[in-house]
């Protein structure tokens, strides 16, 4: 009786435990990179030189089943293989607050030199939980800086 009870416990737990990441993958957290950045605009860093601009772009994505809470963002975009900086001067310009449903992500960024152009570029978000750092999602894309 002993083992028979021993047996039925260890088939309900595995049970369970097989359709636990079928449940969990129904919440995860999914990131979508839009394919166009914004237009090039004028960027004056806060610590450059006043007056002097560089072409800047934005890049926004739409996160889907973003947990509750303040989330921590990573964006990068990449043109002509060599890396840009965040075009902002804000503190906190990573930190998105999630309600547990869906959030807007963008962020703005720029090169000095050479200058970012009108063309294809590779955008990369990520989202991190601010206590821990465990990884929620994340998303890369090709993305078109139009003229």
């Amino acid at each position: 009786m002993y083992k028979f009870g021993v047996a039925v416990l260890t088939a309900a737990a595995m049970v369970l435990t097989a359709a636990a990441p079928a449940a969990a993958s129904a919440t995860q957290t999914q990131i979508t990179i839009d394919r166009h950045a914004s237009e090039l605009f004028p960027f004056e860093p806060p610590v450059g030189e006043p007056g002097v601009t560089y072409p800047a772009t934005a890049v926004t994505a739409t996160a889907r089943n973003c947990p509750a809470g303040i989330v921590l963002m990573s964006a990068s975009l990449v043109q002509d293989g060599l890396p840009t900086l965040w075009a902002t001067g804000g503190h906190g310009a990573g930190e998105i607050v999630c309600d547990g449903g869906t959030v807007e992500l963008s962020m703005a960024f720029a090169r000095i030199t050479p200058a970012l152009h009108p063309g294809r570029a590779t955008a990369r978000f990520a989202l991190r939980d601010w206590d821990t750092g465990e990884q929620f999602a994340e998303s890369t894309r090709t993305v078109w800086i139009p003229c």
